[in-house]
């Protein structure tokens, strides 16, 4: 396909200013570098133009009159000029009717863009929508699952006491994990959750710091699927997180 067929409907919306938007910046774009495009540009004014000036009615030149005035004289005058006066009319009425004809076309062509572009709107908050959707789907069958194993992870005994709560789903993988009362960290610090496999080593279940109030969530990290969690442990990570734990553990959990 050559590079400016794609902008053949446009250029009569443009032509009309009827052209908005990103659509407008497209074709003026594309039109400072294609001649060819340019070209059609200026034809479809013209004729815009030539359609514009003809609802009127034709205007003959003199020498036409001249032959015509005439022909009149000999022929019986009432008759010929209501001829004559019938042609100029219905030539009005045929270039006003194309010229209604192209402005209908073009104002669909337009109506029709616009119409595109909502749908396509409408799509993509509908894909977001309903992908937002499923994630609360698996986010409420973990938490409600009479499968998901639940931790209960604590550290010291004065109050307030830091602590978390993981509900898993090993069949999917699906972790939540809340806390409360954590002590705020040092600068480029953050707390890393493990899952502690019955078997292997320890698996990154995602960082967070808590807010003011002492209160984080991990909701649906990267985890492998199907793996059996022994428990659940916290340590103090570089801010990035690491891959193997590098301190010893603040809070351990237990199933409860």
């Amino acid at each position: 396909m050559n590079a400016h067929q794609p902008f053949a409907a446009d250029l009569a919306l443009y032509a009309l200013n009827e052209l908005k938007g990103d659509a407008r910046v497209a074709v003026e774009t594309h039109l400072r570098d294609c001649p060819d495009c340019r070209t059609e540009l200026e034809r479809v004014r013209g004729d815009l133009a030539l359609l514009a000036f003809s609802t009127s009615g034709p205007r003959p030149p003199s020498r036409s009159r001249e032959r015509l005035m005439s022909a009149m004289a000999k022929e019986p005058r009432r008759v010929q000029v209501r001829r004559v006066q019938r042609n100029v009319w219905w030539s009005g009425v045929g270039w006003a009717a194309a010229t209604a004809a192209l402005v209908a076309v073009l104002w669909l062509v337009h109506q029709n863009r616009e119409l595109e572009r909502h749908l396509a709107g409408v799509e993509a908050r509908s894909a977001g929508q309903q992908e937002k959707f499923e994630q609360a789907k698996q986010l409420l069958a973990t938490l409600t699952s009479q499968e998901a194993a639940r931790f209960v992870l604590v550290a010291g005994q004065t109050p307030p006491q830091p602590q978390g709560r993981a509900i898993y789903l090993s069949s999917s993988g699906s972790l939540v994990f809340l806390a409360s009362n954590m002590a705020d960290l040092p600068p480029h610090k953050v707390y890393e959750l493990w899952l502690i496999p019955t078997t292997g080593s320890p698996i990154p279940a995602g960082i967070f710091r808590p807010n003011p109030q002492g209160s984080a969530a991990v909701v649906k990290p990267a985890l492998p699927v199907g793996v059996e969690a022994k428990t659940f442990a916290i340590t103090v990570e570089p801010e990035a997180g690491s891959s193997a734990p590098t301190s010893q553990p603040i809070m351990v959990g237990t199933r409860g």
